[in-house]
């Protein structure tokens, strides 16, 4: 097993990945589907460029990519963006060393504050992050407006 560090002009590697994480979205939402139905990985990639610092990790074995990580930095703050550890890989320390690896490097940058946003109906992942040391500061609700 060996992990690469991927920049924003090398990270298309990861959309397969991706792709299956935008999938689990999708099929466990219950208000949210049109958003996860309609969001591509170029679109979602180009939102996340455009943050100050950019960082992603890919673990693969094989030649095959079992997950990644995406970290990015915006001004003081820093945020775990995607990550994503493919099912049969779960359970095997694969998803901790890629978030072992993202806050060191966030922390490199002098964030102070790292935050993670959990999708609606992805509620299973909180213990995995409060092993980390992230906890609930909000509960943020959403209400699409269309015309």
């Amino acid at each position: 097993m060996r992990i690469k560090v991927v920049t924003k002009d090398h990270i298309d590697g990861i959309k397969p990945l991706w792709e299956n994480l935008n999938a689990h979205h999708l099929s466990r939402s219950t208000y949210f589907k049109d958003h996860f139905s309609t969001l591509t990985f170029e679109k979602r990639m180009d939102d996340l460029s455009k943050r100050g610092r950019f960082i992603g990790f890919i673990v693969e074995d094989n030649d095959q990519n079992l997950g990644y990580c995406i970290a990015t930095v915006d001004g003081p703050i820093g945020e775990i963006d995607s990550i994503f550890v493919d099912e049969p890989h779960r359970g095997k320390g694969v998803g901790e060393k890629l978030m072992s690896l993202a806050l060191e490097w966030l922390e490199g940058q002098k964030c102070e504050t790292v935050r993670v946003s959990i999708a609606e109906g992805n509620e299973n992942v909180l213990g995995f992050y409060r092993r980390f040391g992230f906890a609930e500061r909000f509960i943020v609700m959403q209400k699409c407006i269309t015309s």
